[in-house]
Formats: C-alpha cells, sequence, structure tokens
C-alpha cells in the first residue's frame, strides 16, 4: 500500500524545495552577474581597440593603480595580446582580435540569455511553490 504524506510532510517538503530553489536563482543571478560584468568588459575592449585605430596619434592614460595615471603614446594597434584563459595569452592581428572578442561577447550574450531564462523558470516554480505552501498553511491555522 502506498501511504498519502500528511499536510505536514508536504508542507515540510514544500519549505525545502522552496529553499532550494532560492538557493539555485541566487547562483544563477550571480553567475549573470559576473557574466553581464565580463561582457561589459569586453566591449570596452572593443571600444579601446576602435578608438585607438581611428585617431592620429595623441596622448593615452594608463591607469598604474590607486587612482594614479601615466601620460603615454598610444600604443600599437597592430597587434593584440589576448587572455584566452588559465594565464595564456595569444598574440593575434588587430582585426582577428577584434573578431574573436565579438565572438566571445556573442557567446557571453548567449549564456546570460540562457541563465535568464532559467532565472525565470525557477521565479515562476518559487512562485508556485509558494502559493501552495500558503495555502496548506492557512488551511492548517483554520483547522
Amino acid at each position: 500500500m502506498s501511504k498519502q504524506p500528511t499536510e505536514e510532510e508536504t508542507i515540510n517538503a514544500l519549505v525545502m524545495e522552496i529553499r532550494v530553489l532560492e538557493s539555485t536563482y541566487n547562483e544563477l543571478s550571480s553567475r549573470q552577474g559576473l557574466l553581464e560584468r565580463a561582457l561589459m568588459e569586453n566591449r570596452a575592449a572593443l571600444d579601446s581597440l576602435a578608438g585607438l585605430g581611428d585617431k592620429p596619434q595623441q596622448e593615452v592614460l594608463m591607469q598604474i593603480g590607486g587612482g594614479a595615471f601615466l601620460r603615454s603614446p598610444p600604443p600599437s594597434t597592430d597587434k593584440v595580446l589576448l587572455s584566452i584563459g588559465a594565464s595564456v595569452v595569444i598574440e593575434k592581428p588587430k582585426a582577428e582580435a577584434v573578431a574573436l572578442l565579438e565572438d566571445r561577447s556573442r557567446e557571453v550574450e548567449k549564456t546570460i540569455m540562457s541563465i535568464a531564462g532559467q532565472r525565470n523558470e525557477l521565479a515562476q516554480r518559487l512562485d508556485s511553490d509558494r502559493q501552495n505552501l500558503n495555502s496548506f498553511v492557512s488551511r492548517q491555522s483554520e483547522d
């Protein structure tokens, strides 16, 4: 014979599921935030490469930390050094570097959209579970 769970067991199961869903939702939110910062950094790099190549020789400011800058002649943008992970850096011609950065940006955008979709699904499940929990608790308080 299968035993039906009591209302108290159902409430406890809902509370546990809500906790797990909230934890997962928070983790996804954290990942999305990291990816959004990475995307902004990627776009800033693309903007910098585009800006350096269009203008005649001018001074640029190099940040050295602590809010301090040094004036410097613009660096050559013929070749760009790109980090590809695991502390590995490769040198690419500017056009290839821009293409790689644009590809990276597209991949990050896709991942952000995927995570946003997962977060929306979790939010709907959380809302549904909370409504179910509230109905069980209100039924128990009426008894």
